[in-house]
């Protein structure tokens, strides 16, 4: 497909289907071309809820672990009254990472950037510097 042409209604001509001998096949441009990505992730991974992961990888307060949606970083993470919550994982300062491992526990996450500390809830516990301005 070239890429400035392919529209949502173009998907189908990627797709071959004829139920009544079984066939179901794929263009290979489902699984290479960068349209059909971009596609996947406006209609897909940016509009609508995406499975993450299970209650389980994060069973304790304060357990967490990292991922991805699309593009975007997340950190999944049970706050100290034991509430799962998933976050973007970006300061709201800057936009630096905030969570750097890949699973762990831990009580909160201070941004390398200005040191600006988030806790599990994802609420900000703390500006570097505030006072002085």
């Amino acid at each position: 497909m070239q890429p400035e042409q392919l529209k949502v209604s173009d998907i189908d001509l990627l797709f071959r289907e004829d139920a009544d001998a079984g066939e179901y096949l794929l263009h290979r441009d489902v699984f290479r071309d960068e349209q059909v990505f971009e596609l996947e992730m406006k209609y897909i991974f940016e509009r609508n809820w995406v499975f993450v992961g299970l209650e389980s990888q994060a069973p304790n307060p304060n357990d967490y672990y990292t991922s991805w949606v699309g593009r975007q970083p997340i950190v999944v993470m049970r706050d100290a009254d034991g509430e799962l919550g998933a976050y973007i994982n970006s300061c709201t300062h800057k936009g630096a990472r905030i969570v750097h491992h890949r699973k762990g526990n831990a009580k909160q996450f201070v941004c390398s950037y200005h040191g600006w500390a988030f806790n599990t809830a994802g609420e900000c516990v703390y500006i570097k510097d505030k006072e002085s301005g």
